[in-house]
């Protein structure tokens, strides 16, 4: 039960007298180690959700939502690769992207990816996407070279495509060279798994983007029975 007095609410637990803000934090960080997939992630140096599933290292704000998105077929290239690659693929997605980092490429290849590029030449590094005739539906930019390929991302995205920029208030001249588009820019702000502090993964969003989510259940949430009080009044 509650007891409130000058130092604020507390519950007894089993006759232990623990501040409720202790106890709600008890609740979170438990959330956190079970719900989130957050322990084994950092345990085994592998991002994982509630699931053990690969997940791309993302905010969770930002993961949540383009999970609950079909990705199937869409083309998605990537500067970049990494846990993220696994996931599209995943997705169903069509996967193209292009690493700096022989270890990574080799890693990805061995993962089975046929269309991924190495290149150490960063200044050709940048341009690798326009190999392809075609635009993109996502275009990722996490990798060592940042700014410079803002400019290509943008002539390759379909109008109706989205560019994911990780790590968004670290870059700053990128991120205001973005905002100087006619993209709709959407910062996720939080937590990501295997980190402690929060950072952002900003998405511009194209204006003919029409993509739905299929679901809104967080990791962690609890699943309701529909609000009886939401229809119309009228």
């Amino acid at each position: 039960m509650y007891k409130r007095n000058n130092n604020g609410k507390a519950v007894d637990i089993r006759g232990t007298r623990l501040p409720i803000e202790e106890l709600h934090l008890t609740f979170i960080t438990n959330k956190l180690r079970n719900d989130y997939g957050f322990l084994e992630s950092t345990r085994d140096d592998v991002p994982v959700n509630n699931k053990n599933k690969i997940m791309p290292m993302y905010t969770y704000p930002c993961y949540e939502w383009l999970d609950s998105i079909d990705w199937t077929g869409s083309k998605v290239f990537e500067f970049g690769t990494g846990y993220s690659s696994i996931w599209w693929q995943n997705k169903k997605a069509d996967y193209y992207g292009v690493e700096d980092n022989r270890e990574w490429y080799d890693r990805i290849i061995k993962s089975g990816f046929k269309k991924v590029k190495y290149e150490i030449d960063l200044k050709k590094y940048m341009k690798r996407i326009y190999d392809y005739d075609f635009k993109f539906d996502v275009i990722v930019i996490d990798g060592q070279v940042r700014f410079d390929c803002i400019k290509p991302a943008l002539e390759k995205i379909k109008d109706s495509g989205m560019i994911i920029f990780d790590n968004s208030e670290w870059y700053k001249s990128s991120k205001e060279e973005l905002d100087k588009t006619d993209l709709i820019p959407i910062h996720f702000h939080g937590f990501k798994t295997m980190h402690v502090d929060s950072t952002t993964t900003s998405c511009y969003i194209g204006r003919k983007f029409n993509k739905k989510a299929n679901h809104i259940i967080p990791m962690g949430g609890t699943i309701r029975e529909h609000n009886s009080i939401d229809k119309s009044i009228l």
